[in-house]
């Protein structure tokens, strides 16, 4: 029996060899992967929406004036009095900016996709594209081999 030989490694737990995909403990043999391709997982964002969204309405409320003395008494912090509208201005503008930075930090993550007969899942994630990349090129490597291949063995039995 011949080796299968070693098309990518990370050291880390990937490889991919011209007759299977092993990723950590699983292992997914090539002609059992009907598709493959590098995925784009998009970041939840909504909320960050959410917490800009309401730190703007609060913020409109306390510029606007629109919370009555009445409903909430002033409130003393540190020996000083702040009104209603005051506060909520102020944490309006907390939560408008708590909100662009939890935007700003979500990142699009990058998947290898494959389909097989049990559906389909993403085989490995990272933020780096730059590394599915090679893991995407790598299966398309095997994939290529593994046609090559293919044509050669039937080639060669029907000039038996």
């Amino acid at each position: 029996m011949i080796p299968d030989k070693v098309l990518y490694t990370d050291g880390r737990g990937i490889t991919v060899t011209d007759s299977t995909f092993q990723v950590k403990n699983m292992s997914y043999r090539l002609n059992g992967i009907t598709k493959h391709g590098l995925f784009t997982i998009q970041p939840e964002r909504l909320p960050g929406i959410l917490l800009a969204g309401i730190g703007i309405l609060l913020g409109l409320f306390g510029m606007l004036k629109l919370i009555p003395n009445t409903v909430i008494a002033d409130t003393q912090i540190n020996g000083t009095y702040y009104t209603a509208n005051y506060l909520a201005l102020w944490i309006g503008g907390g939560l408008l900016m708590l909100g662009l930075i939890v935007m700003v930090i979500v990142r699009e993550r990058y998947a290898v996709r494959i389909a097989t007969a049990e559906g389909e899942k993403n085989a490995v994630v990272s933020n780096k594209k730059e590394y599915i990349a090679q893991i995407v090129n790598a299966l398309n490597e095997a994939f290529h081999r593994d046609d090559i291949h293919a044509v050669y063995t039937s080639n060669t039995a029907d000039l038996r």
